[in-house]
């Protein structure tokens, strides 16, 4: 059964791409995220009150952390990631925002001095070929001279930021329970993305049903439900196995965005996708002892 979760957690993870295509089109990007991640808080901090009988009260230097945490993970990634996923299709976001684990490995080593490896390395350069070759279009010899949009921008930018935000929360926040620190995190990103959400001129009146069951998507099976079987794999399995199934989210991500989306299957998809699913298997392989 267990199992079974973690690979559903990937297909939920990889519906993320299209279904906010989905609620774009009829609904304001703040009003969307800031809408998502309030309900999805709220429903693990009502899991948290049950699962624990309280809510752990994190100290002040926590809390502020969490503020961080919440602007550079919530507010700021997803604004950039949903920004981009909108102006790129989703079949070539699918291999770019996905390197995340690669690259965080590659700043952890850099930074927090964590040994890398041979194997971790062969992960990361094969990641970072299989996302040239997505932004290449299957022409890496072009590289010097691509001329990237914005919607590309906006996706290598969330690289960076996730990185940043894995690695602060690695660092600084070892003492909160990990759902007691999304829920949190969530909150108070949820808090700050009410500002600009307040602002959108765009009706919730106009909004089709087909971006509210999107929106429904994000909440229950793109955000809530990925994070407690993710954990529940930890828990049971270790982290270096149960990250073994998040290798499987950027081929299906592909697979959905062409299926539902109709995005187009080029052959640069194809390798793309062959780089960057053998990147993230060496990147989150077990160590051996």
């Amino acid at each position: 059964m267990l199992y079974t979760k973690l690979v559903l957690m990937a297909l939920f993870w990889s519906g993320v791409f299209p279904a906010i295509n989905i609620v774009l089109s009829s609904m304001g990007l703040f009003i969307s995220l800031f809408l998502r991640f309030w309900f999805a808080a709220v429903i693990l901090l009502i899991l948290l009150r049950l699962r624990e009988q309280r809510l752990p009260r994190p100290s002040p230097r926590e809390t502020v952390l969490v503020i961080g945490l919440g602007m550079l993970g919530i507010s700021v990634y997803n604004t950039l990631f949903t920004a981009g996923l909108s102006l790129v299709e989703a079949s070539r976001a699918a291999l770019i925002v996905p390197t995340n684990p690669a690259f965080t490995a590659l700043f952890a080593a850099l930074f927090l001095k964590e040994r890398l490896g041979p194997v971790r390395a062969a992960g990361i350069v094969l990641c970072v070929l299989g996302a040239i070759w997505v932004l290449t279009k299957g022409n890496p010899l072009l590289l010097g001279a691509i001329e990237l949009g914005l919607g590309e921008l906006l996706l290598i930018l969330c690289i960076f930021m996730w990185s940043a935000y894995t690695l602060l929360g690695r660092v600084a926040l070892s003492g909160l329970p990990a759902l007691a620190l999304t829920a949190y995190v969530m909150t108070a990103g949820a808090v700050m993305l009410a500002v600009p959400a307040w602002f959108e001129t765009q009706p919730l009146s106009r909004v089709t049903w087909q971006s509210w069951a999107a929106l429904g998507y994000l909440i229950v099976f793109g955000t809530v439900l990925p994070f407690l079987w993710f954990y529940e794999g930890v828990k049971a399995l270790g982290a270096a196995r149960a990250a073994q199934f998040i290798n499987l989210v950027p081929p299906l991500a592909v697979a959905e965005s062409v299926l539902i989306l109709g995005d187009p299957m080029t052959p640069a998809l194809y390798v793309g996708t062959a780089l960057v699913v053998a990147g993230l298997y060496l990147t989150n392989r077990p160590r051996r002892s």
